[in-house]
């Protein structure tokens, strides 16, 4: 059989969309990659955004006391003096009425609202910003006062989070590009896939949200930065609905649903308290599980050997999230299909190697692509541990049809090409290149040679 070479692009922080994606799929055309397309939405903004802990400043007028007739109060605002003349019929409350009105309809920065004689002014500027507003009311009278602070205060700029609870999840900016992106690979007759990985950039790390893997001493924070996420039941609701979402972009853009678990796994590395098991919902489930507390493992490093019970547990919640995922899913789009990256570099450890591989969901019954992608090894420039990488996907049962493996692309000493030609010549379904910008930007050549040899006759 023969294999596909195919470039993904990704939503990333770092690089930008500016790219029409007419002229993205035109260039993916043009490159000669017209396999299938993968489309990279990990530690990026996808989501919607809120934050629940934000203040705006205010202040409190309270005014007492009855109005002399013809005499005027003075509310200034940040040294913009507000007047009203008082009526025969004013009273207290008459005129915190009358300031609500007037601040509401006439102040760019703030807006009011009276209750009875209390008049609360709000700054419109967003959170700390309104914290300097000055305020002073004159009432020009002995019987009828005004007391108020001197600034708005209170306000606080909060924490920009993930909305776990919106819907759709995925924000209409990524929603509208990823169909038109998707559109244009299907007017070019390229299949398309979207992967989605563990990390989210505004993630609410607090116990409360329950989302966060976590070390026995925090939740883990990568540098990407981004919040890795655990496999609890908040985690599930909010990833399956991410998927859906996908899943009804790529419908509307006329294709097949593909979706990729994107190094869906439990983080790679300890800190110094530990590896990353300890959120509240694996530490609770364990223990009801077992009858214990699970025991504290260190290192990636640890002895698999003394933690059967652990290392039996931890994939089996991988295994259950993707299924859930799956599941959920296939019950509005019963034709989407699935698969699985799988980075053998960062999992080369006896402990992780069966923490992160959930055997008995992972099956080629069960997902239509296992890919395996191995930067660290590229990087080294270890061929021979990237051939192993290549070669996983057929020892987990995966025939040559069912197996993709992805290659960094790296400046021009890193032998990601050497890479490329490897995984070719074992004949997998695709060989994904990632990414398109590093591509571009990097700037080289096409085509992409198929080899350094050549074998030539020189006999008579």
């Amino acid at each position: 059989m023969s294999s596909t070479t195919t470039l993904a692009t990704d939503w990333d922080t770092d690089h930008s969309l500016a790219i029409a994606p007419e002229r993205t799929a035109w260039l993916i055309y043009k490159l000669g990659f017209c396999g299938r397309e993968n489309h990279y939405v990990g530690a990026q903004w996808f989501y919607e955004l809120c934050n629940p802990t934000q203040q705006y400043a205010s202040a409190v007028v309270q005014f007492t006391g009855n109005p002399e007739f013809n005499g005027t109060t003075i509310l200034t605002l940040a040294d913009g003096p507000i007047e009203h003349r008082n009526l025969i019929g004013d009273t207290a409350e008459s005129i915190a009425k009358c300031f609500e009105l007037l601040l509401t309809a006439g102040a760019s920065s703030v807006w009011a609202h009276a209750e009875r004689a209390t008049l609360t002014v709000t700054a419109r500027v967003l959170a700390a910003e309104g914290n300097q507003i000055g305020l002073a009311v004159e009432t020009g009278s002995t019987q009828f006062t005004a007391s108020s602070s001197t600034i708005l205060s209170g306000g606080s700029d909060g924490t920009l989070l993930t909305d776990l609870n919106a819907m759709p999840r995925i924000n209409r900016a990524a929603r509208d590009w990823t169909r038109s992106f998707f559109k244009a690979l299907k007017g070019y007759g390229v299949d398309a896939t979207a992967a989605f990985s563990m990390e989210l950039r505004h993630g609410d790390k607090s116990p409360e949200a329950g989302i966060a893997q976590c070390y026995p001493d925090q939740a883990v924070w990568l540098n990407t930065p981004a919040l890795q996420t655990n496999f609890s039941p908040a985690s599930t609701a909010f990833w399956r609905q991410v998927h859906l979402d996908m899943a009804d972009v790529m419908i509307e853009a006329g294709m097949q649903p593909y979706l990729q678990f994107g190094e869906v796994q439990w983080w790679y590395f300890a800190n110094g308290s530990g590896m990353p098991f300890y959120d509240q919902y694996t530490t609770s489930t364990f223990q009801s599980t077992y009858g214990r507390s699970m025991a504290l493992i260190a290192s990636q490093d640890a002895d698999p050997k003394q933690f059967p019970d652990e290392c039996a547990f931890l994939p089996g919640l991988i295994g259950q999230f993707t299924s859930a995922i799956i599941g959920f899913v296939r019950q509005t789009h019963p034709e989407t299909r699935f698969e699985v990256l799988y980075p053998p570099d960062v999992n080369d450890t006896a402990l992780n190697k069966l923490i992160n591989y959930p055997t008995a969901q992972w099956t080629p019954a069960n997902l239509m692509c296992l890919k395996t992608e191995n930067f660290t090894y590229t990087g080294d420039r270890n061929l021979d541990k990237a051939r192993d990488s290549i070669a996983l996907p057929s020892q987990l049962g995966f025939g040559q049809n069912q197996s993709s493996h992805l290659v960094g692309i790296g400046e021009y000493t890193t032998p990601w090409n050497k890479e490329r030609r490897l995984a070719l010549g074992a004949g997998l379904e695709s060989v994904v290149l990632f990414a398109l910008d590093q591509f571009c930007l990097i700037g080289y050549g096409l085509p992409l040679d198929d080899g350094l040899r050549r074998s030539v006759f020189m006999g008579g």
